[in-house]
């Protein structure tokens, strides 16, 4: 079977692939209004869309029109609102998603788009980023790299590096998996950027 065209709709199904795969880390209750097929959606429509109001938008739209672009561009059932997306979602480990970048990867080899990446002898060159997504004084938890300061304060942080594919002359880079800077099991030593690019 020919691989399908790398579009919008297959990246979707991509991450509709990898829900089927995820844990409601919910109780079992009648009371439970949002799936969590639509709690992820919801979270992906908003970085997709870039705004931080887009389902309270979708929501008013639903209420004035009896329909919204949620439900027709992400297959969004019910809107979320941002506090419920938050309390389920903190406790779903992103690496549930990582196949979707495989799989991603795998369809732009399977279709000649990564070939004006490849440089010195058919290479995929990966730069390295490392970026701090949360910092706290005060909230923490077993996965934070604490920081101590001058002052005596320590502050708390969750970190991350970010590959992507990068080549000469190319505008677009090709995003891969994450890898999180946090303690590792069996080392005292805390991780670093260095640790985590290696990983």
């Amino acid at each position: 079977m020919e691989e399908q065209r790398l579009s919008f709709g297959v990246m979707l199904s991509y991450l509709y692939r990898a829900l089927e795969w995820i844990e409601d880390p919910r109780q079992p209750s009648n009371a439970q209004r949002y799936s969590l097929r639509d709690l992820v959606l919801g979270a992906f429509s908003v970085f997709y869309m870039q705004g931080p109001s887009f389902l309270e938008h979708q929501r008013q739209m639903q209420s004035r029109q009896g329909h919204n672009n949620a439900q027709r561009l992400f297959g969004v059932t019910t809107i979320p609102t941002p506090n419920q997306i938050k309390n389920v979602l903190d406790q779903v480990a992103a690496s549930m998603l990582f196949p979707i970048f495989r799989w991603v990867f795998q369809a732009l080899a399977a279709q000649g788009i990564l070939k004006p990446y490849k440089v010195l002898d058919d290479q995929l060159l990966v730069g390295l980023d490392g970026t701090d997504y949360f910092s706290s004084t005060t909230i923490h938890c077993d996965q934070c790299s604490p920081c101590s300061h001058r002052n005596g304060q320590v502050s708390y942080h969750h970190r991350g590096i970010l590959p992507v594919i990068v080549a000469p002359e190319q505008e677009h880079v090709v995003s891969l998996m994450p890898e999180f800077i946090r303690p590792q099991d069996g080392v005292e030593k805390q991780d670093s950027e260095t640790a985590a690019a290696k990983r």
